[in-house]
């Protein structure tokens, strides 16, 4: 029986591996397991050696232009924007190589349906689109839709009350066309809605007035295009969506996601404030804004006199200093300078000012030191921060042997007296009636020191009298607001906004016309600087007039000392941003001949300098970089210093002659060594006119900017960095 069983079973073993359903079914296993995958298992992983390392998955992208979201429609186009960064964090730990595929929103939806492509930024999630396509647990972020329009459209000035039978056109197959759908519904507005493929044809259309308005994202218009919002009608959380076949790809995301959110909790909001701050929304002023501006056409401004270069009464009792800059710069930008005006209140000390903030006498006040606590007990609401501050202590003697016991204060001027009472408690304050007493105090050894801002510290220390005296910058630095009675929120909203549309520097470089006259050389600093000579006038008639001719000739020379101060960077001595924008006023909408060449610099790694190894080597390494450039590019035109780790030079060679000096600029760099800092590394970009394009200083200045961020990108691929934590 046992032999019987074994025969049956042989034969029907045999019968098995003879069939042609057992070798079809080894030859499907072969290619699942034996044959990649194109759609989802493309690799470029053969190292230098020939050897599998480290696996790239290829993930093809749906790529569509969207300002600020997605730009570089090409191959060989500089990418950039939320979107596109935002892909790059995310390859960083999933380990994707991507390949862009470009099109318009209609049709890259498509192709993510159709499996086309692998993935696609920016899309909302509805349930029509949960059965055709996968998303992630994180949002990229929420965005709100508005109806936009241009400024001499009705809808403009009338707004809502206009709007039936107007057309509003949108983006078919979007949640923006869902959303105006159901708000035009709701609220029985009667409008058309044209709906288009692209933002390409819907944007030519509304351009030519074709359309009354369009709806977009309030991350899509930027200001200055006579385009403003009208109102909002609603708003979505958008994702990274993934092809129905690819799950593996949403895995990635969300180990990716979970790991830049643990490690980098504010990654989206550093995105969004790098490519969304400067919006036509920002700058659009809500109902309440401009209903309150209505009722407060002049908005009166309280501000501390002798406080220069931040406020101050000039000698015809008008308001000075960058206060005054600031508001109407402000003004401009929210587009409310013929509906509004501000009316300016000196007072003679902080106090005084505070408290007519608080009592309502006046409706805001400058500066205001930017302390939340303290603010909270005057009974204020702080702006967003106007200009921030170095604050350095100021005392006599050996720093080594300074022992801080007694500290002095201007009488009222609660913003260096809050500054010593947060960060040097231990002492105790004594208060004088002006700037000059409390240094003199300091020199006659009856307190130990004081604290000054960087520009009064610069502007007093000059005087002869003070010259003694010694300066130590202090480790925390003292930022200046706007403040508002409390309750106020439609000023403060408003202020917030103005201060959001200044350009990041505008508060810094607006100190400089007013610095120069904080350090005005008195009668008494010429005298004690020339006694001796004021001694030999007695002698002769000769001598006065020999006197006389060296106090004009003083005086014309430290005018000419401060306007240097106020062109030059204080650190490298080289021309500094002010210089630049003059030059740049002056020339910028002219095509510069083709020997101008454009030099735009930027130093790699300052901040992980400064992190590790503190500002004084991070000085060290600015100081190089500004001797490597003025000993090989001065030679050939100017360089200026235009921000921290930012320098541009704009010179007159040959093109031919170019690659020459950007390699003796290279040289000089490389041989470059410091006590502190041991080597140096310089990102450089450069432009110039040919005979087949020419463009104007401003655009030249752009493409030079453009060439150095790209050779900064290349630098920090190379170095395998994080840029964004360096």
């Amino acid at each position: 029986m046992s032999n019987l069983n074994e025969n049956n079973m042989l034969k029907k073993f045999y019968h098995i591996i003879l069939s042609p359903l057992f070798w079809g079914t080894i030859c499907c296993l072969a290619l699942i397991f034996c044959v990649p995958n194109t759609a989802t298992e493309q690799y470029r992983n053969v190292s230098a050696a020939g050897e599998t390392t480290n696996p790239a998955k290829i993930v093809r992208v749906g790529y569509l232009d969207s300002p600020h979201f997605m730009q570089g429609m090409s191959d060989d186009a500089k990418k950039y924007g939320m979107a596109y960064d935002y892909l790059q964090k995310v390859s960083y730990y999933t380990n994707w190589d991507y390949i862009y595929v470009y099109g318009n929103w209609e049709v890259l939806l498509d192709k993510l349906y159709k499996g086309e492509i692998d993935i696609m930024a920016g899309v909302s999630k509805t349930p029509e689109r949960e059965e055709k396509i996968l998303f992630p647990n994180y949002a990229m972020g929420t965005e709100n839709y508005y109806i936009y329009t241009y400024a001499n459209n009705p809808l403009a000035t009338k707004g809502l009350s206009v709007i039936p039978g107007k057309t509003v056109s949108v983006n078919k197959n979007t949640v923006m066309l869902d959303i105006l759908e159901q708000w035009n519904e709701a609220g029985n507005h009667q409008i058309k809605i044209v709906s288009y493929s692209g933002n390409e044809d819907r944007y030519k259309d509304f351009n030519a007035h074709h359309t009354d308005a369009t709806v977009d994202t309030d991350n899509a218009v930027p200001p200055g295009g006579n385009i403003i919002p009208i109102t909002k009608i609603g708003q979505s959380e958008y994702y990274v969506a993934v092809n129905m076949a690819r799950p593996d790809l949403v895995d990635d995301l969300n180990m990716a996601l979970t790991k830049i959110n643990a490690t980098n909790p504010g990654f989206i909001g550093e995105l969004v404030n790098a490519y969304f701050s400067d919006l036509a929304v920002i700058a659009c002023l809500s109902d309440d804004e401009m209903e309150w501006l209505t009722d407060h056409p002049v908005i009166t401004v309280g501000y501390v006199d002798d406080y220069l270069p931040l406020s101050d009464k000039d000698e015809n009792g008008e308001v000075s200093g960058i206060l005054k800059d600031i508001l109407k710069e402000m003004a401009s930008k929210l587009n409310i300078q013929e509906k509004v005006k501000f009316s300016y209140v000196a007072y003679p000390d902080y106090d005084s000012m505070i408290r007519a903030v608080k009592e309502g006498s006046i409706d805001m006040a400058f500066p205001v030191d930017n302390d939340v606590a303290q603010a909270e007990k005057d009974d204020l609401f702080l702006s967003s921060e106007v200009i921030c501050m170095p604050m350095y202590l100021i005392y006599s003697g050996e720093f080594s042997e300074l022992k801080l016991h007694r500290m002095a204060s201007k009488q009222g001027n609660s913003i260096s007296d809050l500054y010593i009472r947060n960060y040097l408690p231990n002492t105790e304050v004594f208060y004088y009636d002006d700037i000059d007493d409390m240094l003199d105090a300091i020199k006659n050894n009856e307190v130990d020191g004081c604290v000054m801002n960087q520009f009064r510290k610069d502007g007093y220390l000059n005087h002869v009298d003070y010259r003694d005296l010694h300066a130590a910058v202090l480790k925390e630095y003292s930022s200046r607001s706007f403040a508002v009675k409390r309750g106020n929120s439609e000023l403060l909203s408003i202020l917030n906004r103005g201060i959001t549309s200044l350009p990041s520097d505008f508060s810094l470089t607006s100190t400089y016309p007013y610095t120069g006259k904080i350090a005005s050389p008195t009668v008494k600093d010429f005298i004690m600087e020339h006694l001796y000579s004021f001694m030999l006038i007695a002698g002769t008639i000769t001598v006065v007039l020999s006197v006389l001719v060296v106090y004009i000739f003083l005086i014309h020379r430290n005018r000419r000392r401060m306007q240097y101060i106020a062109r030059h960077d204080s650190l490298t001595g080289l021309l500094n941003r002010h210089s630049f924008n003059e030059f740049v006023d002056t020339h910028g909408k002219k095509h510069p001949k083709n020997n101008i060449i454009i030099v735009a610099m930027d130093l790699n790694g300052l901040k992980t300098v400064n992190d590790t190894l503190g500002h004084d080597a991070g000085d060290e390494l600015i100081i190089g970089a500004a001797k490597c450039m003025q000993q090989v590019l001065s030679p050939f035109g100017q360089v200026y210093r235009t921000g921290g780790d930012e320098f541009m030079a704009i010179i007159e060679a040959s093109p031919e002659k170019l690659s020459d000096i950007i390699l003796e600029l290279n040289d000089a760099i490389e041989a470059w060594h410091g006590v502190r800092v041991k080597t140096m590394s310089i990102s450089i970009g450069t432009s110039y006119n040919d005979d087949a394009a020419k463009m104007t200083l401003n655009e030249l200045i752009i493409l030079a900017d453009q060439q150095m961020y790209k050779d900064k990108a290349n630098y920090y691929k190379r170095m395998g960095i994080d840029r964004r934590r360096h």
